[in-house]
């Protein structure tokens, strides 16, 4: 090491404290390029509007011919905006408006569009280059003919989406398909049609186009609440954010009886990211479930009288259980007029302009919402015969999987699992959909309890890749890791290592004896950091992330715990002791960098 020292000055010079200057500069000098960036780009466009409006007000013999040209096409848009808006009745349509040389105007106006592709077929003339990029949202949910006018008026096309959501559907609409292409799934008095052949513009795109995966996951504020889906259907592809909170075990199954005992519930609610509620005396009629429906209304009340101030969605898996549970909300809403109130107002619900209030939805509806705290009403149970049927509706049919990674993947803190069944009821293994809810219940149930291994198990079943688990040979093989970590638990502090359950990991995280809560998470400089690529990615956006998200971060170079070990225990523990005072600033911005 003394002669690689001496052959590299610069690796004889290089400490933490060096990297820790540089980093502090490139960050703020990364913030101050995002916010040239974005005022370069509004400048420009300023300046094209400005440019166009004081050629159209100079004299003709102060321009060229082509200039003389534009102020006569523009100066004609100009006087049809300007006397559209000096009307009170029979307005043109937006159509017109946005064509010919009214259309120029608008455009310089107004040069960036929010619309679906309809509302673009229907109201904008269909002219090749309208646009210099289109950026379509939720592909998924997109036709491939409903797509393609819209990237006709574009010269670049982005397309976003997930090809493990829900495809277009077809509900309660014509077809013309033959028997061979659609499949009918009736459920007592419910058909329903499902396209089998049916495929979305991004299935289209991710054929035909150059993708890139955007791995990071941000809704979740805990890891738990995406594992699941992670490993069910990205591979453990996506990068979540390691959870603060310890796997500490031990907590009690979650049973009920009635209705009136959710009051008790919401304790245990609050106090895990899923909690797995048993109704035992759940029954399933009609393709509905009462007794989950009352229990959730019940929910709710207790949770709106606390004023959490938290966003709540409800979802059911199919729309007789949505209806049998707004059913009981109003029930339950005349009998309490208090809660009445608080209903009406959480149904109304908007924060900064942007609709957050209650929603009751079911699995074909719910893609694109998010929530503080999704429940989920499972619905299906024995019937009054204690026979338990393995038709779980839409969830059986092809596809039936992506539903439910829809449902699964909606709650930011916690997720309620009302449920009247337990997972070794599911039996029809055969079936992915049937399969996947079966593998959700297991799990869920044991991250309510608190049961690491269970979930972990369950997980790994799901996703068989030899690089991915809650722990990796990487600390395993690196001497620094181990080594810290005895000296920490030697001075009496509890620790964990490779905290995460996807790639993206803290290699230690520390916590005082007896906190449920890990302090400190550590970051060493081991072969998984320095197969990152983008230094970038490796010095501000995953510490970053791990500060927007609660944790105090220290980065350590194994440099400095060859050399000055007592000094970086000295600084961890400074750390520790400090880590309770909230660094309002540092996590504010930490915020404004995702």
């Amino acid at each position: 090491l003394n002669t690689r020292y001496r052959e590299d000055r610069a690796l004889n010079r290089f400490e933490g404290w060096v990297l820790r200057r540089h980093t502090g500069r490139a960050e703020e000098a990364y913030r101050e390029w995002m916010k040239t960036n974005g005022a370069r780009i509004v400048n420009r466009v300023r300046a094209e509007f400005l440019e166009a409006y004081s050629i159209s007000s100079q004299s003709a013999a102060q321009l060229t011919s082509e200039q003389k040209v534009f102020k006569k096409y523009f100066n004609k848009g100009r006087r049809e905006l300007e006397h559209e808006f000096g009307k009170t009745m029979r307005y043109r349509s937006v159509r017109d408006m946005a064509g010919d040389e009214s259309g120029s105007v608008v455009m310089k106006l107004k040069p960036i569009w929010l619309m679906s592709p309809l509302s673009i077929s229907d109201t904008l003339p269909l002219e090749a280059g309208q646009f210099d990029v289109v950026i379509f949202d939720e592909a998924s949910q997109i036709k491939l003919e409903e797509a393609v006018p819209t990237v006709f008026r574009s010269a670049q096309v982005i397309v976003v989406g997930d090809e493990m959501q829900l495809p277009p559907t077809n509900f309660f609409s014509g077809t013309n398909k033959s028997e061979d292409e659609i499949l009918n799934v009736e459920e007592g008095d419910e058909v329903i049609e499902y396209d089998l052949s049916a495929e979305s513009f991004l299935s289209h795109a991710a054929q035909n186009l150059p993708s890139t995966l955007l791995g990071w996951h941000y809704r979740s504020r805990h890891e738990a609440l995406i594992s699941y889906s992670n490993n069910a259907f990205y591979s453990g592809e996506l990068l979540t954010i390691p959870d603060r909170k310890a796997e500490l075990g031990g907590n009690a199954e979650i049973l009920v009886n009635s209705a009136e005992q959710a009051s008790d519930k919401v304790d245990d609610l609050l106090a895990r990211s899923i909690s797995f509620h048993f109704l035992e005396h759940g029954v399933y009629g009609n393709r509905r479930n009462l007794a989950e429906a009352e229990y959730i209304a019940q929910t709710v009340r207790e949770l709106l009288s606390r004023e959490t101030k938290l966003s709540f969605g409800i979802v059911a898996f199919s729309e007789a259980q949505q209806d049998e549970i707004e059913t009981a909300l109003s029930r339950l809403a005349r009998l309490d007029e208090e809660f009445a109130n608080c209903l009406a107002a959480e149904f109304e619900r908007e924060e900064e302009n942007q609709f957050c209030g209650l929603f009751v939805k079911n699995l074909e509806n719910v893609q694109g919402d998010e929530r503080d705290v999704i429940i989920l009403s499972i619905c299906y149970a024995p019937d009054m015969n204690g026979d338990m049927r393995m038709n779980f509706g839409p969830i059986n049919q092809s596809g039936g999987e992506k539903r439910l990674n829809v449902i699964f993947s909606r709650a930011k803190i916690h997720m309620v699992v009302v449920s009247s069944i337990k997972h070794h009821q599911i039996t029809n293994e055969h079936n992915d959909g049937a399969n996947c809810l079966k593998g959700f219940l297991e799990y869920s149930s044991a991250v309510s309890r608190g049961d690491a291994g269970t979930a972990e198990r369950v997980l790994n079943l799901l996703n068989t890749r030899a690089d991915f688990g809650p722990a990796t040979n990487a600390d395993e093989t690196n001497i620094v890791i181990q080594q810290m970590a005895e000296a920490l638990v030697e001075r009496g502090y509890e620790v964990s290592k490779a905290v995460g359950q996807s790639r993206f990991k803290t290699d230690l995280a520390v916590r005082d004896s007896g906190s449920i809560l890990h302090q400190v998470g550590i970051l060493i400089d081991g072969e998984d950091h320095y197969s990152i690529d983008s230094s970038m990615e490796r010095y501000l956006l995953r510490p970053g992330i791990l500060r927007a998200f609660g944790w105090t971060i220290l980065e350590v170079l194994a440099k400095d715990w060859y050399h000055a070990r007592e000094d970086v225990l000295n600084k961890i523990e400074k750390l520790l002791n400090s880590s309770e005072v909230v660094l309002d600033e540092e996590r504010k911005e930490a915020d404004e960098e995702i």
